[in-house]
């Protein structure tokens, strides 16, 4: 679209993991939220886990709940969006990738997720200015409901909402409704995101009673409750992806509003 090569395109991902030999393979490697160690967070010694609560973002977790899923996005050129009197829900700002494999675990982040997400906000500020992007954005977090995530992503956002001076960024975390759909995870981020500026909504973590002691929580607002806000409050939306191998992905989405007055 950028090149004017095409002006329509169609984006997205699929994917069902749920099969016996993924949940093997991922429960062997003691990623999976499982029921002993639900009810041992919980205190609860027998009985049925809280299956509707198994994937907490940001709080006392053990792993990440598996899930399916499918997301599609129709990207327009600008001109034909206007051509044709398409619905406008946002706008692709920039997306950044980092792969930085090369490191002790291949699921632990390295500097790769501070370099996507550094450069996300740094796109962001360029279009909607310093002051908006302090006071008017969100972050769709990556949240997949495992320690490691909690501890190194928090660190990620809170040390990048100080280095751009955001007092309090709220934050939320999508898969604690849907789990981890894999390759499609990103579009459940953009989708929920998309939605929250639909309906002037952003979705609570309400899987999430209290923030685990070891999350990174300075200049960060983790929604617990959902956020009401206007329909002109938020300008973007920051997603953070990260996957296997240490590949990273963060974008920069502006809300309907900035892309109409773009336009």
């Amino acid at each position: 679209i950028r090149s004017g090569k095409y002006r329509v395109s169609i984006i997205g991902g699929s994917e069902a993991p749920l099969t016996p030999d993924v949940l093997e393979g991922y429960r062997t490697m003691g990623a999976l939220a499982e029921d002993e160690t639900l009810n041992k967070i919980d205190g609860v010694t027998e009985g049925e886990a809280d299956h509707r609560r198994a994937c907490r973002p940001f709080a006392e977790n053990c792993g990440f709940t598996l899930s399916e899923g499918s997301q599609f996005v129709i990207l327009f050129d600008d001109e034909l969006a206007l051509e044709t009197g398409a619905s406008i829900y946002g706008a692709v700002n920039d997306i950044f990738v980092n792969a930085d494999g090369f490191k002790k675990s291949i699921t632990g982040p390295g500097m790769g997720n501070y370099l996507t997400m550094a450069k996300a906000l740094a796109a962001t500020k360029s279009v909607i200015g310093e002051d908006r992007l302090r006071h008017h954005t969100f972050v769709q977090a990556h949240g997949t409901g495992t320690p490691q995530n909690r501890v190194t992503e928090s660190e990620i956002l809170s040390r990048l909402a100080q280095t751009f001076g955001i007092g309090s960024w709220p934050v939320a975390a999508v898969k604690s409704y849907v789990g981890h759909s894999v390759a499609s995870a990103a579009g459940d981020q953009l989708i929920a995101s998309l939605g929250a500026w639909a309906h002037h909504l952003l979705p609570g973590i309400k899987t999430t009673e209290q923030l685990a002691d070891d999350v990174a929580a300075t200049n960060l607002d983790f929604l617990l409750a959902h956020k009401e806000f206007d329909a002109e409050s938020m300008d973007a939306a920051l997603i953070n992806s990260k996957g296997f191998g240490g590949n990273n992905a963060s974008a920069s989405i502006l809300s309907p509003h900035i892309t109409q007055t773009m336009l």
